[in-house]
């Protein structure tokens, strides 16, 4: 049987203010494998970890991110807790968890890299995007560094071309789009196939999508539920040993 990981959306978002240290602390207590988190880049220069191009969804201020100086940004706070910056949340998971990070604007894939490579985790970070320019943009940096790339639509996709040109290693698969022969053709090729899961599903919902996504071939399973999904695998795994 395939290894089963844990994943985390936006750290345990379901438990901590998504994309903060406290979501990454608790989503590593849970046993988190790989930890997906957002980059944007602010008004000075400093890459920090939020979701949304404004502050007004996730935090108590208001404002364009990139219209905000760091200072400015770290002194709103989420239910208490503020804005980390990418160097923060390195700090935070380095050896503890792997780092899923989505670059949210275009144009931050070099700065990214180059703080990848001065902390020294490049072994430990994957770099997705939806924006194909910035996966390439990584692997010509530093081809080391895993990318994870997106399949969101139902269909075929060519995982020696994405593995060729991007270094893909991770395919983050939109539960909508699974299907068997896709997935299959992905696993053939060494890569890892990861399934995020909606937090308002119930528990009985989220464990029956689990398991027919594990039958379909999926290794990696996320959602802001952690705690959730290391319940869910090992009981999948004692009826499936």
């Amino acid at each position: 049987m395939s290894i089963l990981r844990i994943g985390a959306h936006r750290g345990a978002m379901a438990h901590a203010p998504e994309n903060t240290l406290a979501a990454f602390d608790r989503a590593i207590h849970f046993g988190a494998y790989r930890i997906e988190f957002d980059l944007r880049r602010s008004r000075d220069g400093h890459i920090v970890v939020i979701h949304d191009a404004t502050v007004e969804r996730t935090t108590d201020g208001a404002g364009v991110v990139g219209e905000m100086d760091l200072a400015q940004l770290q002194s709103l706070r989420s239910d208490g807790e503020p804005i980390p910056s990418f160097a923060e949340a390195i700090d935070c998971m380095r050896g503890r968890a792997r780092m899923l990070i989505e670059l949210k604007d275009e144009d931050i894939a070099e700065q990214v890299v180059g703080q990848i490579e001065a902390a020294g985790v490049v072994d430990q970070c994957t770099i997705s995007s939806f924006h194909e320019p910035s996966l390439q943009r990584t692997h010509e940096l530093n081809a080391e560094i895993e990318v994870a790339w997106f399949h969101v639509q139902p269909g075929p996709f060519d995982a020696a071309h994405i593995i060729g040109q991007y270094g893909v290693g991770l395919v983050i698969v939109w539960p909508a789009a699974a299907r068997r022969e896709q997935i299959a053709a992905a696993r053939e090729h060494g890569l890892e196939i990861r399934c995020g899961f909606r937090d308002d599903l119930s528990y009985d919902e989220t464990y029956a999508r689990l398991c027919e996504f594990a039958e379909l071939g999926v290794t990696e399973f996320s959602s802001g539920r952690p705690d959730w999904i290391g319940q869910m695998i090992a009981a999948y795994q004692s009826t499936h040993s």
